[in-house]
């Protein structure tokens, strides 16, 4: 398995390259894109500039789940050109293309039909669970999902109006650990879900962890500060 932390460093943007499924697996395919999108977003929070590019059609409601739009699209040829060099991670349900670059392989990904869900309920159902592995996502896994980020944002609205404390410094290196050697962001949630009702733990400081580990978790958890 590719260790993260291993693409972190080097000259230059780190050039990913997304590879959706053209068979029509939606939610494999929105997988993929979520999966390149995390680890763009980790490299970014070390300071190294990211590239993404994207084979295959793009899955219905990836923008709306958070997924920035690619940097280039097309085949590989044309991704490699667009970004000014190949890609150094390929992120795929399939067989690797390049078998030189470093791989993520995603497992796939059953979900109901999207309309009418919050976007960002299907991320966090997503996100739950280890990239590698197959999912199926269930009813009761999204209401459960629904409900805690509807608690979650409102939480973080009335943590906003605390003054600000410092991340609690072994959760952060926690968190860290974890995206960058895995992209474990599973392990990221149950982070949350802890702070959430600690006792010890001030609410500034509940605020900033959340919209800190949110820059990566990109389920919009600020959404509701200064509305309640």
């Amino acid at each position: 398995m590719l260790r993260i932390v291993d693409e972190l460093a080097g000259p230059g943007p780190l050039r990913v390259c997304a590879h959706v499924p053209a068979d029509g697996a939606a939610g494999t395919g929105l997988r993929v894109l979520l999966i390149a999108d995390v680890l763009a977003r980790v490299v970014e929070l070390r300071g190294r500039a990211v590239l993404v590019g994207r084979t295959g059609p793009a899955p219905h409601g990836a923008r709306a789940a958070g997924v920035r739009p690619a940097d280039a699209e097309g085949g590989l040829e044309d991704i490699t050109e667009s970004l000014g060099g190949p890609p150094a991670v390929h992120v795929t349900s399939g067989t690797p293309e390049e078998a030189s670059a470093a791989c993520l392989r995603v497992g796939e990904a059953e979900l109901p039909a999207l309309d009418g869900l919050d976007p960002s309920v299907v991320r966090m159902v997503l996100l739950g669970h280890p990239y590698e592995e197959p999912v199926t996502a269930t009813a009761d896994e999204i209401d459960d999902s629904a409900r805690t980020l509807a608690r979650w944002r409102r939480a973080v609205a009335h943590w906003a109006g605390h003054p600000s404390k410092p991340i609690p410094p072994g959760l952060k290196s926690t968190a860290r650990a974890a995206l960058d050697t895995r992209l474990d962001t599973g392990t990221v949630l149950r982070l949350l879900a802890d702070l959430e009702t600690a006792s010890d733990v001030p609410e500034g400081a509940k605020f900033e962890t959340f919209a800190h580990l949110d820059r990566v978790l990109s389920l919009e958890l600020v959404r509701e500060v200064g509305t309640v």
